[in-house]
């Protein structure tokens, strides 16, 4: 039975999920300015906010970066 709602569990949350493996983050999301809350910023701005957006060689001006994102939770 506990076997069962697992999953069921993890068949409902991986069906809401925004992105799968080797998806392209869409330039909205990349938009979205997060806060730095300890360290610096690998782009050498000091703002204390970075995007996705700012590690985009298209649009800043050449400067490639290559993003590694894990997301992980523990219930």
């Amino acid at each position: 039975m506990l076997n069962k709602f697992l999953v069921l569990i993890s068949f409902i949350s991986l069906s809401f999920a925004a992105y799968s493996v080797g998806q392209t983050v869409s330039i909205s999301d990349q938009q979205q300015n997060l806060t730095v809350c300890n360290g610096h910023e690998p782009n050498e701005e000091t703002d204390g906010n970075m995007s996705l957006y700012d590690y985009n060689g298209d649009v800043n001006g050449g400067a490639y970066y290559v993003t590694h994102i894990d997301m992980a939770a523990s219930w």
